[in-house]
């Protein structure tokens, strides 16, 4: 395949390297082990959900499905992104939970895989790409003061009768810091701001807190580097893109939707930038 063959390739082949992947595993290894069935029902169905019960501040800009959407602005921003980025949440998650079990800490695996399965599911109507291939998103940027993804998925659980337990779990995913909107430390404040613009009508104090909830936190923390390499890919496909004549930001999102960004960047730190233009012109030429 010619490097500007590559740029005809459309979203279900460009999502069949990492997304459809990754589905497939979330289905297969984590999906059945949700022993509850009301939260194991409510974790397919985010997956696969095709029209939210409740509203959006914000107009909807798309409609992926879940192995086809990007994953963020700040890290897993191509095809297939969402499921990648879920994925990764899992099976870090998963290792925490050996780590626990090894001093005796019983937890509740189910709990932990559903809400992160739940957790960025909204995103797939919110995120998309311009004609340009530019990340583009109908969100407060990130602490939303007013909607984001985030405050949506607690109302769309509120909506879908999702008991506390797991909808607490799923609000301190994305905010278990202890860090106050305005610069100061208070206790679990971004869990109960997510939980008030999510029109839940929930409390979530310090003695809510369970292992469960720190781990999907820590899990979900991985955009530092995910960022990182993100960022490398960028500046990769800016060289590969003004050497071939093609276009910066589509070849990115190819290089993430097929490689992914974690693989490109590290190997960008092994070789450097050179050998890596080399390297990936090479596989994509085929």
């Amino acid at each position: 395949m010619s490097m500007h063959q590559m740029l005809t390739m459309d979203v279900g082949e460009l999502s069949a390297f990492q997304g459809i992947r990754s589905e497939r595993l979330i289905r297969e290894n984590y999906a059945p082990t949700i022993s509850d069935g009301r939260w194991r029902k409510l974790a397919l169905s985010f997956m696969t959900l095709d029209k939210p019960i409740t509203t959006y501040t914000y107009p909807l800009i798309s409609h992926w499905d879940f192995a086809a959407a990007p994953g963020s602005g700040a890290h897993h921003t191509h095809f297939g992104g969402l499921a990648l980025h879920t994925l990764q949440n899992l099976e870090y998650a998963a290792a925490w939970t050996e780590v626990y079990a090894q001093r005796g800490i019983k937890l509740d695996k189910g709990l932990l895989y559903a809400t992160i399965i739940i957790h960025d599911c909204m995103k797939r109507f919110i995120y998309s790409f311009d004609d340009d291939f530019n990340f583009v998103k109908a969100e407060d940027p990130f602490i939303a003061k007013r909607e984001d993804h985030h405050s949506w998925v607690l109302r769309e659980l509120k909506g879908r009768g999702c008991d506390r337990d797991l909808l607490a779990s799923v609000a301190a995913i994305h905010g278990i810091d202890d860090v106050a909107l305005d610069g100061g430390v208070k206790s679990v404040a971004i869990v109960n701001h997510y939980l008030a613009i999510g029109d839940t009508g929930l409390q979530y104090t310090k003695d809510d807190v369970r292992p469960e909830h720190v781990i999907a936190f820590l899990s979900d923390s991985d955009w530092h580097w995910s960022g990182q390499v993100q960022r490398k890919t960028g500046l990769l496909a800016e060289r590969m893109a003004r050497d071939a004549g093609l276009s910066r930001n589509r070849l990115m999102v190819y290089l993430g939707s097929r490689f992914s960004y974690e693989n490109v960047g590290d190997y960008i730190e092994k070789h450097g930038y050179d050998k890596a233009a080399e390297y990936f012109t090479a596989l994509i030429r085929g």
